[in-house]
């Protein structure tokens, strides 16, 4: 069996972002995803956040649901986080929440999306 083609995507990117759960859009053609990989990189933050992201699919590109596993683990500083989850929808999407005192946080989401 040779390598598939992986598909990647800059899902979101936070400058200063305070506190609040922003959504990206469905980041996978409908039907594509399978495997997909969610990569954090937070580069600067002040205050004292909080920051998850987990990826969420759905069936109609309307109602989202949390995808089991998906969430990385929480980042209070700088750094970066990955998951890898198994998707049973045709849309994807990335979730993020930041909370804490005065949070603020820089970074980027970007999803590697593995075809079946």
């Amino acid at each position: 069996m040779g390598l598939r083609t992986v598909q990647g995507d800059g899902a979101l990117t936070f400058t200063t972002a305070g506190a609040g759960t922003v959504t990206s859009g469905p980041i996978a053609n409908p039907g594509v995803a399978t495997d997909v990989i969610l990569m954090v990189h937070v580069s600067a933050t002040s205050g004292t956040p909080t920051f998850n992201a987990s990826l969420e699919q759905s069936d109609d590109n309307s109602t989202y649901t949390a995808v089991t596993g998906s969430a990385i683990t929480q980042l209070s500083a700088a750094g970066n986080a990955i998951s890898n989850a198994r998707v049973t929808k045709p849309y994807v999407r990335v979730t993020y929440t930041i909370a804490g005192g005065t949070p603020s946080v820089t970074g980027r989401a970007a999803v590697l999306v593995i075809p079946e």
